[in-house]
């Protein structure tokens, strides 16, 4: 359709006046007579005919029809002239009319991305404001506590010639020799969950960490508990597992997946007595997979049994203990597609390992990393494993701590860890024989495990072996003992930009300067390192 109705008419009354004008023009107006004066033959017009001429032939005249061709085309010409100015005097407006609605749409359209563009705008700044407040916070309780400052706690008032010291060990008002009450022992901080009445356990760890001692114990506790346990380990050797049906020695896997595929009948046999019987009554059976590792390629049926593990078999009183290298699919009979449901179903156990001072052999360190089902990764807790011993293994002992001590590590590699205001002398402590019975409160004969474990993160640190930064929200310490390892490094003076690196991660320049330049301003407040000792660091 035309966007103007108005053209076409234009156009055929022009046409038409045009052509009646043309006809107009053409037709003869007046009657002509053909006649004969002597020998000459003439036409005239009526009115002009000689009276003596000789009459031969009439030509009739269009007068009438001319006038009315040269009214009308005169009509039309005026017609179109009037509704051509009429369509000049409106052609500007309606274009006037298509901008408006040409810019109205692109109006519309940045006013809608401006309002989306505003709106993702506020939530970032509200978003960055408040990690800069907690950061802010974050920054100045560390470093309050790291030296040894309580935030919520105000400090005492100084009146007279008191000082800091006299407030705060008051040797005058205190004898020194009194014995303080002992107090019962206490454990603070989370505890081992219970393992046992758990349907699906997962224990792995590095090669030497303890896995299979460990679920040794647990299979102890789940036997005294009124379980029938079933081990399937093609790595058993003679007399382990006491009391326990023992499957796949000798590496032969097709007796582990028939087991496998039997424990799966089990579990469907269960079920349908549960819906045949009121209240039926089982006895709870455990099956205890170790080297779980090395069954995907080897048992058909392993997928299967891990996804029911992880699903099913509580109601039924099944329950699976899996023993492996990783928490990797890939390391869980690749059952490709249950990672969320892993992270949902698992208790997880991950035990932690060392390198034996004396061997070189890779021995447990008595610690465990604990994940309850549905806890994020950087949620989880660390845990003190009693001390199992097993023979052929050497476990650590005093005389090993000039390895196990933090403060005795670094003083071999790191000559600033020493400090000049210690009245100690620094050195190995003497040897203590083998079979000294472990110190109550402690895992392996050594005081303080704490220690160890942050003195043996701060010489990865200080070795550059250690790239996580001390409070990342994935690091497994404690916020105590974040604290602690930060105070240790504040206390090595490596320099505002490293500190401030190996604490926090952030770095001067790109978007992160300004968390940079709040850590900075932080550490020159609090330990009053200046700008110049900052800018000269490498």
């Amino acid at each position: 359709m035309l966007s103007n109705i108005n053209q076409p008419i234009v156009a055929g009354l022009l046409s038409a006046s045009i052509a009646g004008i043309v006809a107009a023009t053409a037709l003869p107006f007046n009657d002509r007579i053909e006649y004969k004066i002597g020998n000459r033959i003439d036409s005239q017009p009526a009115w002009l005919v000689p009276p003596k001429a000789e009459f031969r032939s009439l030509e009739r005249g269009y007068g009438g029809i001319k006038i009315l061709l040269a009214l009308l085309s005169t009509g039309g010409m005026f017609l179109t002239m009037l509704i051509a100015r009429s369509e000049g005097e409106q052609e500007p407006v309606r274009q006037r009319i298509k901008q408006y609605k040409n810019r109205a749409y692109e109006f519309g359209y940045a006013a809608e991305s401006a309002y989306q563009m505003s709106t993702t705008a506020t939530r970032y700044k509200k978003l960055a404001e408040a990690d800069e407040v907690a950061f802010e916070g974050e920054i100045e309780q560390a470093y309050m506590e790291s030296l040894g400052i309580d935030p919520s706690v105000q400090q005492p008032l100084l009146t007279g010639t008191a000082t800091l010291e006299s407030i705060s060990n008051p040797g005058d008002k205190v004898d020194p020799q009194a014995n303080s009450p002992e107090l019962p022992d206490q454990i603070v901080g989370p505890k081992m969950p219970v393992l046992t009445n758990y349907p699906s356990v997962l224990i792995y760890g590095a090669p030497g960490s303890g896995k299979t001692t460990f679920a040794e114990q647990e299979v102890k506790r789940r036997l005294e508990a009124g379980h029938r346990v079933i081990i399937c380990d093609p790595h058993a050797a003679y007399g382990a597992w006491a009391g326990c049906e023992v499957v796949g020695g000798g590496m032969n896997y097709a007796a582990i997946d028939a087991k496998l595929e039997w424990f799966a009948e089990e579990v469907r046999r269960r079920y349908k007595r549960i819906e045949s019987e009121p209240n039926p009554t089982f006895q709870p059976l455990t099956l205890c997979c170790d080297e779980f590792t090395n069954w995907a390629g080897r048992c058909s049926a392993a997928g299967e049994f891990f996804q029911s593990a992880l699903s099913y078999i509580r109601k039924a009183k099944m329950f699976g203990l899996i023993v492996s290298h990783t928490r990797t699919m890939a390391g869980l009979a690749n059952a490709a597609g249950m990672a969320k449901l892993r992270d949902e179903a698992l208790l997880e156990v991950e035990l932690l390992g060392q390198q034996c001072p004396k061997t070189g052999n890779a021995i447990p360190r008595y610690e465990a990393v604990i994940k309850l089902p549905g806890m994020p990764l950087n949620k989880r807790f660390i845990l003190q494993v009693p001390k199992l011993s097993e023979p052929n293994n050497h476990q650590p002992t005093k005389a090993d701590s000039s390895y196990l001590d933090p403060i005795a590590r670094l003083q071999k590699s790191v000559p600033s860890f020493s400090n000049p205001d210690t009245t100690e002398q620094t050195g190995t402590p003497p040897d203590v024989p083998e079979n000294e019975s472990p110190e109550p409160g402690t895992l392996d004969g050594t005081r303080d495990t704490r220690a160890e474990r942050l003195g043996a993160m701060l010489a990865e640190i200080l070795a550059g072996t250690l790239q996580t930064p001390v409070f990342a929200p994935d690091s497994p310490l404690e916020h105590e003992e974040k604290l602690e390892l930060a105070k240790l490094v504040i206390e090595q003076q490596l320099g505002l930009k490293k500190t401030i690196w190996i604490l926090w991660g952030v770095s001067r320049g790109g978007r992160n300067h300004q968390v940079y330049k709040e850590a900075r301003a932080m550490l020159e407040r609090l330990t009053g390192i200046s700008n110049s000792e900052d800018d000269s660091d490498d």
